[in-house]
């Protein structure tokens, strides 16, 4: 029952990715491996991430998110039940860091059963494209996992979105080469072997993604509004991470046109998805709206949204017309609308 709705939900989940991104590219360094895995993850779109990642790949890792989620009996059976787990941080009261452990050791015990794991080694989401400080977690389970003489591997990930917030731009999800951890890794000077194996993880995850400079993020960003296209996003990112360390080979700002029938597109994108679109206009625009979770939100409500105004649209047309072809005709010019649709802003 629960593999069958995972499998269920993970091809609707990797079906909706492909309407909600232009282009969703999927590079890996290495085939991934077989056996205990813990995937290591830069953080930048709440809970888009973990369905990109998790929809990237044939495992079928746990993932672990913020346990505020979690508090209600209801949604921690429901996120139980899709292989997520909690995890506890200051701000959840210092008393709950405890519950941590047990956490810790489940994810041993998932590891030991071959299990692939999901975590976000920077402890929250960002934005910005740059890489925040690795907190202890991932080598936490790794040594938990040692202790069960598990020899596992690290495999880091990582993303980059073009545009975070916009529907139909595009992302790259980074694979790079695993890490190994022998199941002796931890047995002489553990503090010192985890800071070597957080920073080995970092010195992985940071030619993944794009990184700014803090000092001069500002200038940096607008740098790539003039940027080149490459239809390939790791040459995408390879482009853009030259030149956010080098300004000056900005080609100039370049005016991106919109087509006569892409505008005609849009129109009828918008009129025929005017319901959705206003309901989640209302969600995303709540005042104390953490920004991260605008484009997880807009793909969360309209995967469960879109398709049912479809349903009701057709079913009113076909009522209207007395005509079952127009109706057909109506709901399959719906999704094609949304294919070829660019994003609106670059």
């Amino acid at each position: 029952m629960q593999r069958a709705f995972y499998g269920a939900l993970k091809f609707y989940c990797w079906l909706a990715l492909h309407f909600y991104f232009r282009k969703w590219q999927v590079h890996k360094a290495e085939p991934i491996p077989a056996g205990p895995v813990i995937f290591v993850a830069n953080h930048q779109n709440a809970f888009l991430d973990a369905v990109l990642v998790i929809c990237s790949t044939s495992r079928n890792p746990w993932a672990l998110a913020r346990a505020n989620v979690f508090k209600k009996k209801w949604a921690s059976r429901a996120l139980t039940f899709i292989q997520m787990l909690p995890v506890y941080r200051f701000r959840d009261g210092f008393d709950t860091l405890r519950k941590n452990e047990a956490i810790i050791e489940s994810c041993a015990d998932l590891l030991a059963k071959q299990k692939s794991i999901l975590i976000f080694g920077e402890g929250n989401h960002n934005d910005r494209y740059t890489l925040l400080p690795l907190q202890k977690g991932f080598a936490r389970i790794a040594q938990a996992a040692t202790v069960h003489n598990v020899a596992l591997k690290i495999v880091p990930v990582a993303f980059y979105y073009e545009a975070h917030r916009t529907f139909r731009s595009r992302v790259l999800v980074n694979f790079g080469k695993s890490i190994e951890v022998p199941a002796t890794y931890f047995a002489e000077n553990a503090p010192a072997k985890t800071e070597a194996l957080m920073a080995a993880v970092r010195a992985a995850l940071l030619p993944l993604t794009l990184i700014i400079p803090e000092g001069d993020y500002s200038t940096r960003y607008q740098s790539l509004h003039g940027k080149f296209f490459h239809s390939d996003l790791v040459q995408q990112l390879a482009s853009d991470q030259r030149v956010v360390n080098q300004p000056q080979l900005n080609p100039g700002i370049r005016k991106n046109s919109v087509g006569i029938l892409q505008q005609v597109l849009r129109v009828y994108y918008t009129v025929n998805h005017v319901v959705p679109l206003f309901i989640i206009h209302k969600i995303i625009n709540q005042p104390r709206l953490d920004p991260q979770f605008i484009a997880s939100l807009k793909f969360a409500v309209g995967m469960v949204l879109t398709p049912l105004a479809y349903l009701l649209q057709s079913l009113l047309v076909g009522w209207l017309s007395g005509n079952r072809w127009l109706a057909l005709y109506y709901l399959i010019s719906l999704p094609v609308s949304v294919i070829f649709l660019h994003p609106k802003k670059a």
